[in-house]
């Protein structure tokens, strides 16, 4: 009885020392909207649905530390995307494609890394969001909200599979995040830091197929802030390229007003077929975001936001989005928020509407979209 009670005393005392040298936190994001979306169909009809994540994409994760001693921590994430509307976790390995187990989606389709952090700053190595997300996200005019139609998210971060499925590492869908990258983001020095990051495309024989490359300088203040990349990513026979920049500014005027201004364009060279056309080389995508965060209260914010987004190169579009967006804090975990977005193509072809990023039906060169919802952060 003494021994069992001494083994107990011996064991908790471990997993105290643990406890207090490590930490593993759940996490996560709720986020559902009522959408009504006008000119849907060729004759002008409307669609009414129930999405999730349209604040902030709904998801959850797991993340956690351990003290190595000498200011060295080791670390991980892992994070997956939540389509909390149907009940649905996960999405595409590489966006809306079959990954290589077989399945159209994945657990921790969001981060999956692990890696070591200290006064050299930290270096992750897994599944990683690539440097532009980082820069446009530091300013983008609406702090990355409604993901699916933010032509920052989807052109600047390279998120639309459709346009940029073919380059990087995951061959198929978005290019986002880069699977078997390695990521290094430095310590700041007087408000001023850099990042570089690099994804295995492991080909055999030819090690710069499927690979991405970038680098990235920031500066911020805690409130204001400025972020510039630089990427370059191959196909995967290692014949064209996906190069762009991204880069963002945001300054506080006044204590209520902040300003916010975003840049990116990305360019193809060779002669590679990634949509409806025989060859996409010399296709450029440009977007220009400006918004503006008017602080009402402690608890409204209010934000009108304008995204210009043209193409050219290979063929001529462009689209618009005019945007104003309301948030109530109820508390630092909870939002209610309402939003209105006028959606107009330069016409009504194909080419012009791709660039609205599903808003505009088909047959329609404009829509406007109303959306009312509630997010929960836990």
């Amino acid at each position: 009885m003494k021994k069992s009670i001494l083994a107990f005393a011996v064991l908790s005392a471990f997993a105290a020392t643990a406890s207090a040298q490590s930490s593993v936190v759940i996490y996560g994001i709720v986020d559902a909207a009522v959408v009504v979306t006008t000119n849907q169909t060729a004759t002008g009809g409307s669609k009414a649905s129930m999405d999730a994540g349209q604040l902030l994409t709904s998801r959850w994760g797991i993340k956690g530390s351990e003290d190595l001693g000498g200011g060295l921590k080791a670390n991980f994430n892992l994070e997956g995307t939540l389509a909390n509307d149907t009940g649905a976790a996960g999405a595409g390995f590489g966006g809306n494609v079959f990954n290589q187990a077989g399945n159209n989606t994945s657990l921790f389709d969001r981060l999956a890394w692990v890696g070591l952090s200290g006064d050299f700053g930290s270096i992750t190595l897994g599944r990683n969001n690539i440097l532009g997300v980082d820069s446009v996200g530091l300013a983008d005019p609406i702090s990355l909200a409604h993901a699916g139609s933010n032509p920052n998210v989807m052109f600047s971060a390279l998120n639309a599979g459709a346009f940029f499925g073919g380059f990087g590492t995951n061959q198929g869908g978005t290019a986002l995040r880069q699977n078997n990258s390695i990521k290094y983001v430095s310590p700041l020095m007087s408000g001023f830091g850099g990042a570089a990051m690099y994804g295995f495309g492991e080909k055999a024989g030819d090690t710069g197929a499927s690979s991405y490359a970038g680098l990235s300088g920031f500066f911020t203040d805690g409130t204001n802030g400025a972020a510039l990349s630089y990427a370059k990513l191959k196909d995967a026979n290692n014949v064209s390229s996906l190069s762009g920049w991204a880069g963002g500014v945001k300054f506080k005027v006044d204590p209520s007003v902040m300003l916010r201004a975003t840049y990116s364009h990305n360019k193809v060279d060779g002669n590679v077929k990634i949509d409806a056309l025989p060859s996409a080389n010399g296709r450029k995508i440009t977007v220009i975001g400006l918004g503006v965060d008017f602080t009402l209260s402690d608890q409204m914010t209010l934000t009108p936001a304008y995204y210009n987004t043209k193409r050219s190169g290979d063929i001529d579009g462009k689209a618009d989005q005019y945007i104003l967006l309301g948030k109530y804090a109820f508390s630092k975990r909870t939002t209610a928020y309402a939003s209105l977005t006028y959606a107009k193509a330069g016409s009504a072809n194909a080419q012009d509407i791709s660039l609205a990023l599903g808003i505009i039906g088909a047959g329609n060169s404009s829509a406007t979209r109303t959306a009312v919802g509630i997010l929960h952060a836990f």
